[in-house]
């Protein structure tokens, strides 16, 4: 969601630049003195607002630093609870997130990038991003079931959500160790590719 659009109300819009503010100030903290190394005292001095004003934005200090994360599923899940399914799931939950990465603000790159090197630094924040990873994969499941009017058990939905999320994890993870080369249609057309990879993944065998 964008903190400029004019569309929100006044209150809306603040909120937003106050939560984008923070997670600015986190990011470039954290990166400069390390993510354990800088409290969140530190980090409402700098960006000049109060202990509760951080913690009704930001549960916890590891939601702050991974922002850009929460802004890629948060963009998927509104996308796919948009959608009428029409078609091949697999290809449905492609799209989707393809629309939820277009969407994103053209800042977002920059930030994503910064955040993943950050968390190759802190195991804690690759623990929350896992855990965050996981109820990404519930809501998915959620979504489809009820668009489709299945079990939420349905393990087809499970491996569905899995799949998905795991493709954006090898994209995301191969275009910020090129450094975001090729920016945002490079970073779509790996996503593709990995998408597109799955069934043949699946009838991979050992005898070629």
């Amino acid at each position: 969601m964008n903190p400029d659009d004019r569309s929100l109300p006044l209150r809306e819009r603040k909120r937003l630049r106050t939560r984008r503010t923070l997670a600015d100030v986190a990011l470039r903290l954290f990166t400069e003195k390390g993510f354990d190394a800088t409290t969140v005292e530190e980090l409402v001095d700098e960006a000049e607002v109060s202990r509760s004003t951080f913690f009704r934005a930001f549960a916890t200090k590891e939601a702050v630093a991974v922002e850009a994360e929460n802004e890629l599923w948060a963009s998927y899940l509104a996308v796919l609870a948009d959608r009428e399914p029409s078609g091949a799931l697999l290809a449905e939950l492609r799209d989707a997130l393809i629309d939820a990465v277009d969407a994103l603000p053209p800042d977002w790159d920059r930030r994503y990038i910064a955040t993943r090197r950050l968390i190759l630094t802190a195991p804690a924040l690759l623990g929350h991003v896992e855990y965050q990873r996981t109820g990404v994969e519930r809501q998915i499941v959620a979504v489809l079931a009820g668009k489709l009017g299945l079990d939420p058990d349905d393990l087809r939905l499970h491996l569905l959500a899995e799949l998905a999320v795991a493709a954006w994890s090898v994209t995301g993870r191969d275009w910020v160790r090129g450094d975001g080369d090729g920016g945002r249609a490079a970073l779509v057309d790996r996503l593709r590719d990995a998408f597109a990879a799955v069934p043949d993944a699946l009838e991979l065998s050992a005898g070629g």
